[in-house]
């Protein structure tokens, strides 16, 4: 049985679905308008519920939320509320100009989605020549603007061979962490739930892949100049009490979604993460009562409770420190407290 709730420690925000990129591993349809974005003052009031609740890193995230006209309002206004907000950006938007504005309103840090060593990769995955290079430009801003940055990458199959690559680039342009997030399936908006078929289909990694990468993963964290956190690969925690490395490296818990962290999407919708759609509660409808829907909502529940779990993941030795993907599940069959299919550890033990 899950234990006592835990106030989230991070929340991403995402403000806006308008993009100028189209990027193959996109979940969205990142080209939506900006007339669907939720309006200035039902974000503030969204803000100040979470702020609320408790006082915790803010990622405000999209599509590109540099798009957003007000995002220097938003960024300082949670920073008036003692939230810690962080910009994840594809840097399109950044130069010197928004970089002096965003140390004005006092952002923490920007997290750079950055998903190859060489512009021909992260082009051809960005679907846009030149990104590369803007990247690279605005992270050299960021740098010489002494505000700290981190670089994200999306792996797949198309990229997963170039990630130590990745890895030594984020290092040698400044980055205070390297953040890869192994992509997840998922429905995209308009689709069914039985239509399993999306731009990032052929990018996913298979369970083998998917060991393997986590293993190099863990060579890598353990002679890393810098910090290399692994998202959207709960079994790295598994991989870390294998090789006996628990010792060196504190071992998390697996996917934190909806444990200590949480999702709110364009339309004011709480989620565990960016991939798994299904509500928790909307927090505009809710009256902007945050708190309600994180300590009370019944998906969030069964979330928490891994006793709940089925298939191999429910007998795992390592469940309590996994989990597994709940978002992989729910798009492989269905049900988030299915067996995560990524993992070939569990296969083993049908």
């Amino acid at each position: 049985m899950p234990g006592k709730i835990q106030k989230p420690k991070i929340i991403t925000f995402e403000v806006t679905r308008h993009c100028r990129f189209h990027c193959q591993h996109c979940r969205t349809t990142a080209d939506a308008g900006r007339a669907d974005d939720i309006p200035t003052d039902k974000c503030k009031k969204i803000l100040k519920a979470v702020a609320d609740f408790t006082k915790c890193t803010l990622v405000f995230s999209g599509g590109e939320p540099m798009e957003r006209p007000d995002i220097y309002k938003l960024i300082h206004y949670a920073c008036s509320l003692r939230l810690k907000p962080v910009l994840a950006t594809c840097g399109y938007l950044i130069n010197e100009k928004s970089i002096v504005k965003l140390k004005q309103v006092h952002l923490s840090a920007l997290a750079f989605s950055l998903d190859g060593a060489t512009a021909h990769t992260h082009d051809f995955l960005r679907q846009s020549e030149g990104s590369f290079d803007q990247i690279l430009r605005a992270a050299d801003l960021a740098r010489k603007a002494h505000l700290s940055f981190q670089i994200n990458s999306t792996i797949s199959r198309y990229n997963f061979n170039e990630i130590n690559a990745i890895a030594d680039l984020a290092y040698k342009i400044g980055a205070a962490c390297f953040n890869p997030f192994i992509l997840v399936p998922t429905v995209c908006d308009e689709q069914s739930q039985t239509d399993h078929t999306n731009n990032s289909s052929d990018l996913i990694l298979d369970p083998v892949e998917y060991e393997a990468l986590l293993n190099q993963l863990l060579e890598m964290k353990l002679s890393s100049p810098i910090d290399i956190r692994v998202s959207c690969g709960p079994s790295f925690s598994r991989i870390i009490g294998q090789s006996g490395a628990e010792k060196r490296l504190k071992i998390s818990e697996g996917c934190r979604g909806g444990v200590d962290s949480g999702f709110i999407s364009f339309n004011g919708d709480l989620q565990t993460c960016p991939f798994l759609n299904i509500s928790a509660g909307n927090i505009i409808d809710e009256k902007y009562d945050f708190a309600k829907i994180w300590l009370h909502s019944k998906f969030l529940s069964e979330i928490r409770d891994k006793s709940k779990y089925e298939g191999p993941c429910a007998a795992c030795d390592y469940r309590d420190i996994c989990g597994g993907c709940r978002a992989r599940a729910y798009f492989a069959c269905g049900d988030y407290r299915a067996s995560d299919p990524a993992c070939s550890y569990s296969e083993k033990q049908k």
